[in-house]
């Protein structure tokens, strides 16, 4: 009987020890396929280093100037044409590690799903500082379309005064100011939709199929008002760039309304509180990895 016993013992023992030696081996295998890996991360870590992601915060939600604007387009040019593929590359020799027994493979799901923060990381940095100096654009070419709006309304100004004290272009002078108040009430009743709660679809969808042909009918309504007076056609052009002007603000504002809704959908003061904890994300990984080494 205590042969028997014996026999078992040295059974189970010589189990554990094969089992052991295995785990081990797969250890060895799986650090030398990591080195390649690790290689690649860190050409990702260096290249996100060098954009000092760290200090985005002050480029963003304040006064942007003309410096601000160059780092952030900086900022994205580096993250699309260096970070993101070389991202790629990494995930890729990560894909080819293999791993033979479950102890090596439950420290290696710690590293992947590490992984998995990172890249989240980079594409929502990526995605929000896109965004962002899209908004910047944007608000930039509805400024642009605002100041010609102002130029030809004074410039509309400047020609109703010759115009009035013209007693020969009173007639068309009065045609034509009917039509431009008839046209800048119904406006007026119009665009108070845009103040409201709609959704931001529902008013970018207000934009297309009411506002955008309601100035266009504005042009025409402009155009065939009969007139020949010098000072009142000169009048009438200024206002038609006006309504062009305005034409081209609300396309502007409509995609800015769509920028506008997905920055407010993306957490950034998480992302950018994540600029300081993805560089010691690993750190649990090399605790498990070291604790199974001296495990076995």
């Amino acid at each position: 009987m205590k042969i028997i016993i014996r026999l078992i013992v040295l059974l189970c023992l010589s189990i554990l020890t094969a089992c052991g030696n295995e785990v081990k081996s797969d250890i060895n295998d799986y650090k030398a396929q990591m080195k390649e890996v690790q290689s690649e991360e860190k050409k990702l870590v260096d290249s996100i280093d060098r954009l000092k992601l760290e200090k985005a915060d002050q480029l963003i939600g304040s006064e942007v100037t003309e410096t601000k604007k160059e780092k952030l387009k900086a900022i994205e040019a580096s993250l699309a044409e260096r970070v993101r593929p070389q991202l790629s590359i990494y995930e890729k020799k990560l894909k080819t590690v293999e791993v033979k027994t479950k102890e090596v493979s439950d420290v290696h799901d710690i590293y992947v799903e590490n992984f998995k923060k990172k890249k989240k990381f980079i594409n929502d940095m990526y995605h929000y500082i896109k965004l962002y100096n899209q908004s910047i654009a944007s608000n930039e070419e509805i400024l642009g379309y605002t100041k010609v709006f102002e130029k030809n309304k004074a410039k509309s100004e400047k020609f109703a005064d010759r115009a009035i004290d013209n007693d020969k272009e009173q007639s068309d002078y009065n045609s034509l100011t009917d039509v431009i108040n008839a046209n800048s009430t119904d406006l007026k009743s119009k665009v108070k939709y845009l103040m409201s709660s709609a959704s931001t679809k529902e008013k970018q969808a207000y934009i297309d199929q009411s506002l955008l042909p309601l100035l266009r009918f504005h042009v025409e309504k402009l155009n065939q008002t009969n007139i020949s007076s010098p000072n009142v056609i000169q009048m009438r052009q200024a206002q038609t760039e006006i309504d062009y002007s305005l034409i081209n603000y609300y396309k502007e504002r409509k995609i800015a309304m769509g920028i506008e809704e997905k920055l407010q959908h993306m957490p950034i003061q998480s992302i950018l509180e994540n600029t300081k904890q993805i560089k010691s994300i690993d750190d649990k990984y090399y605790e498990a990895l070291k604790k199974l080494e001296e495990k076995v």
